[in-house]
């Protein structure tokens, strides 16, 4: 089962601290699942600023859908609304086939999204004197 993998996955991302320390669970099941396929599981984790969902879809037939037995996405949205807003902004982030591969790319873009850009800029070179 894909799903098992997919814990496994985050079980190595957290070690060696505790998933469920970290790790919300949504929902762990049916719930969710679109037509044709058989096991959905979203979760969530929080930073100071943001908060990430990662969804797993297991397909029934193991490739007959997607080609790869199932998908792995990412969204995110701020924890808290801007000034004179009253909702969350968000966005899409990696997704793809449910490979390890993926939760790559999907840890690697929120790695980039907690980035937080230089305000002071190191020159190249020192200028001479």
């Amino acid at each position: 089962m894909k799903i098992q993998d997919f814990d496994e996955w985050l079980t190595d991302l957290i070690y060696p601290r505790e998933v469920d320390d970290f790790i919300e669970v949504l929902y762990d099941g049916g719930e969710g699942t679109p037509e044709g396929f058989q096991y959905t599981k979203k979760i969530a984790f929080y930073t100071d600023r943001h908060k990430y969902y990662i969804t797993a879809v297991e397909e029934e037939d193991d490739g007959k859908y997607v080609g790869t037995a199932g998908y792995l996405s990412c969204q995110v949205e701020t924890r808290k609304p801007r000034a004179g807003e009253d909702w969350h902004r968000g966005n899409d982030l990696a997704d793809g086939p449910f490979t390890y591969s993926t939760l790559e790319q999907i840890k690697n873009s929120i790695i980039a999204y907690e980035l937080e850009v230089l305000s002071v800029r190191i020159p190249q070179r020192i200028p001479e004197v």
